[in-house]
């Protein structure tokens, strides 16, 4: 029995070899290291110890004179034995010196070494010390204290369903199917084989780090409450582009962290084995290893979530994690009950997918209340539990729970990147074909080089396609919606020209081929965009009529004499026809969201002109369409038709002046669609439209301080990057906003600030970088603030509005005035939304507000970003399809 001052020292080999002396030989340098230092009298260790003991990892084997603990012990007691030999002393200096460092080491009355197998042991005989520390351990204590949760599933069998259900995810869950984006052989790929480590940006708009290092740090770190060493926010919001890999990031980090736990288990089979080796040789290609703190993974598909019920108002997000669980498990039900107690006993990662599919207004504000109320119920608990959400930033503007959520956003690959990715991809996906490896190589490397295409090479997906393209010996176009165009012409390809398959049915009805994918995936769009249809797809039904449609608008006899042709297509389509892809039990549609939108796209800009704007101009302020409208404004640019492009460019000029809907002038859209088009790609042949574009995008900075006025910054930079006219675009849009209002000169300083960092990281020209340095024109003068109340007042009380709409349309005048110094109310509100869905009490508002918005910044912010978001999400799908016409 020990009694007095005692030191535990910790000392960890990151790896533990097989040789026995070299383990031990490790040790000792360890342990002499430390004697040194409490021997120094003339360092830091003030009290001397009684007694020390080092606990290693390190395995000391117990044979006499020549195993470990023998050998550390002679090292020990030679070590005294140095300190008592004087023979080498040179002087009585050296002769004090080493006597005051023999006095301090012989304080130390024992010393005791404790290895792996004797901490092994200990664990096993103080079950106490080993559950408070499980997620440092092993499998096997993960699923012996699962083994006490349930009362629905016998304790005698809930390990094996555990462990099942671990098993199960690992070998089933972490795939990506080349054949979403063109292989065509069906075969899932696993994720680890083609993960990337994208880039990511903060709020300052420069990369730091990349995205899958910052969250497995993050995830090392302790996240309990009270204890954790990482500052609050603790919780991660993933923003990428569409494309940008945000599922196959999530996919892989669920991965990376069922590996993590299952690596011990003894019960594994070749794939599973297969499966952790490769997840730990992709860790690698990132400078990365396995996580010590071991994570129970859950990920969770938002739109899946929504669409299956999930949002029930007796439900919780914890009980659908544990109905998700109970559903790969062939022996029972876990409760969710069984869930908390496990949440307060083991570490988390729970990854939260998709936010972005989910779009109609009031189920997305119930699915954010279920994810705050989750997170706030863990940090009640005080569990430790890393939560990562991810969705597409146009139209992330709910700023979830900022004390618990950082956001970082996913930043587009460099071309070194892209280039890395594109090899590995084309070697995944073409396997032992070494001449095509090479070919495509070489085309993705003379790509890169091409200054017109670099701006292609920004995403995975997009990398991914242009690859795809290169090996089909298809041309590149140098914008976006060409490249996905150019994506589907190259699968059309090499389906039609296979000798047998589809080659026929292909070759001659092509064009009845295009337009059944173009309506199924306006179809899907939307559909996802309603609140029942968060995952959408299409019953066989459903997609034959279709298929009967687009024949019998060709001129067939679909239920007639061409009745074969109609089951053959649909035959074809239900086993995959190019882009049509099952899914599973749920019906048809495309697993690539962006092909969706490619296609519905496609049918959008169907018909005359006229028409085409029309439902654009609808399209136009609706993030959950904002991809789709892209890709619609890139078809029109697409062909050398001067009257399109100039018709897209007056559209984009002028979709604010009439949108008292949606409070136009208050949150313009015109100017983020503007930067949209130019950083596209789809302009840069023509200087006419991208002047007047890079104009419309300059009077972003009339808003006051923009949430997204990083990204902003970093598009204008790319743009100005490109061309001495270019750069001096964006200096004298710069030089407008340095003299004008009170806000666009602040918005405009703060870009200028932000100037500097983000030109370096994007690796922009000097000329680019003294943008910083721009200043207002010599003779202009600056306008000052002024309170426009008076004509504000005025112009409610004159407005012409009568009945309800008058009504209304003074509620909402009520509810800003109230907004100009205080927090917005439920009813505040409700008053405004109802003003705005009716069109005479809009206008007044509208242009009520035209008086105050240009020096009234808090009030600006509250409907910014509190009440147009609404308005913006209002569904326009259904909206659209009336305005299709009849044969279309």
């Amino acid at each position: 029995m020990w009694d007095g001052y005692t030191v535990i020292q910790v000392k960890h080999k990151a790896s533990v070899t097989g040789g026995h002396p070299e383990n031990a030989a490790w040790l000792w340098g360890q342990i002499r290291k430390e004697l040194d230092a409490w021997a120094n009298f003339k360092g830091d260790r003030r009290d001397i110890p009684g007694f020390l003991i080092f606990i290693t990892n390190v395995i000391l084997t117990p044979f006499p004179v020549v195993g470990g603990h023998d050998t550390i012990n002679t090292h020990i007691k030679d070590y005294l034995d140095h300190l008592n030999d004087g023979t080498r002393d040179i002087d009585g200096e050296a002769t004090s010196a080493r006597i005051k460092r023999l006095n301090r080491v012989k304080s130390i009355a024992k010393v005791r070494v404790w290895d792996g197998n004797q901490i092994q042991t200990l664990l096993k005989v103080y079950p106490g010390i080993r559950s408070a520390f499980p997620a440092f351990l092993t499998a096997g204590d993960a699923f012996t204290v699962l083994r006490q949760l349930s009362d629905n599933i016998s304790t005698d069998n809930l390990e094996a369903a555990l462990r099942e259900h671990a098993k199960t995810a690992l070998a089933g869950e972490g795939f990506i199917y080349f054949d979403e984006a063109g292989s065509g052989d069906g075969n899932g790929i696993p994720v680890h084989e083609i993960a990337i480590d994208l880039p990511v940006s903060f709020d300052s708009g420069t990369r730091h780090t990349s995205v899958i290092k910052y969250v497995l740090d993050r995830a090392e770190h302790v996240l309990a409450p009270g204890i954790t060493t990482q500052a609050a926010p603790r919780h991660l919001i993933i923003t990428g582009a569409p494309g940008n890999g945000k599922t196959t990031i999530s996919k892989f980090l669920v991965q990376v962290f069922r590996a993590a736990l299952l690596r011990d288990a003894d019960n594994l089979g070749d794939g599973h084995r297969e499966i952790i080796e490769g997840t730990k040789t992709a860790l690698r290609r990132f400078a990365r290893e396995l996580p010590r703190n071991r994570r129970w993974p859950v990920r969770i598909d938002l739109a899946q979530y929504v669409q299956e019920g999930g949002l029930n108002d007796d439900s919780t997000l914890l009980r659908w994690i544990a109905h998700k669980v109970s559903r790969r498990s062939d022996t029972g039900i876990v409760t969710a009950w069984a869930l908390k107690e496990w949440r307060q006993k083991w570490p988390w990662l729970l990854v939260l997918d998709g936010l972005d599919e989910v779009t109609e207004p009031t189920v997305r504000k119930r699915l954010i209340e279920r994810v705050t109320e989750f997170v706030n119920d863990v940090d009640a608990d005080k569990c430790d539990v890393l939560v990562i959400l991810t969705t597409r930033p146009v139209g992330y503007t709910e700023k979830i729970a900022p004390a618990q959520f950082e956001r970082v956003d996913l930043d587009y690959l460099e071309l070194a990147e892209a280039v890395r990715y594109g090899k590995l991809a084309t070697r995944v996906r073409l396997r032992t074909d070494t001449d095509r490896i090479e070919r495509v190589h070489a085309r993705l490397v003379k790509a890169a080089e091409d200054e017109s295409l670099q701006h292609l090479l920004r995403t995975p997906l997009q990398v991914l396609i242009l690859t795809i393209i290169i090996d089909g010996a298809g041309q590149l176009a140098p914008d976006r919606y060409s490249l996905f165009r150019g994506y589907y012409d190259t699968v059309f390809k090499r389906e039609r020209d296979k000798p047998a398959g589809l080659h026929k049915m292909l070759q001659d009805y092509g064009q009845q081929i295009q337009q059944l994918h173009e309506r199924v995936g306006f179809e899907l769009q939307v559909r996802s965009e309603s609140s029942d249809r968060s995952y959408a797809t299409l019953t066989p039904e459903e997609l034959r009529r279709i298929a009967w449609q687009v024949l019998t608008e060709a001129g067939f006899k679909p239920s007639g004499k061409d009745a074969g042709l109609l089951s053959n297509i649909f035959d074809a389509a239900t086993k995959r026809l190019v882009l049509i892809v099952p899914r599973g039990a749920d019906g048809y549609g495309f697993d690539v969201r962006s092909l969706q939108e490619l296609m519905a796209a496609m049918h959008l800009t169907t018909g005359p002109l006229d028409d085409i704007l029309d439902r654009v101009r609808v399209a136009a302020a609706s993030p959950y369409w904002r991809n789709t409208w892209l890709f619609a404004a890139g078809q029109l640019f697409s062909t050398p038709q001067r009257h399109q492009h100039q018709a897209l460019v007056e559209l984009v000029e002028t979709i604010d002046a009439t949108a008292d809907d949606r409070l136009g002038g208050v949150a313009p859209v015109g100017p983020r669609l503007a930067l949209d088009i130019i950083d596209d790609g789809m302009a840069r042949s023509y200087p006419r439209w991208r002047d007047r574009l890079i104009a419309e995008a300059m009077k972003v900075l009339g808003e006051p301080d923009p949430p997204d006025l990083p990204l902003i910054t970093k598009y204008l930079l790319r743009f100005a990057n490109t061309g001495d006219d270019q750069r001096a675009a964006v200096a004298e849009g710069l030089r407008d906003a340095l003299g004008g209002t009170p806000t666009a000169r602040r918005t405009a300083a703060t870009l200028q600030h932000l100037t500097p960092a983000i030109a370096l990281e994007i690796r922009a020209h000097p000329n680019v970088r003294g943008l910083d340095s721009v200043r207002k024109r010599p003779d202009a003068t600056l306008p000052t603030s002024v309170d426009g109340w008076e004509d504000f007042d005025f112009e409610i009380e004159t407005n012409p509005c009568v009945g309800e709409a008058d009504r209304l349309l003074h509620e909402a005048a009520d509810a800003l005035r109230h907004l100009r110094g205080n927090e917005m109310r439920d009813e505040d509100y409700l008053a405004i939304m109802r003003a705005l869905a009716v069109e005479p009490a809009a206008a007044g508002l509208a242009a009520a507000l035209a008086h105050v918005i240009g020096h009234e910044e808090r009030l600006i912010y509250h409907l910014r970003d509190g009440v147009i978001p609404t308005v913006h999400r209002r569904p326009v799908g259904e909206r659209l399809q009336s305005m299709m016409p009849d044969d279309v």
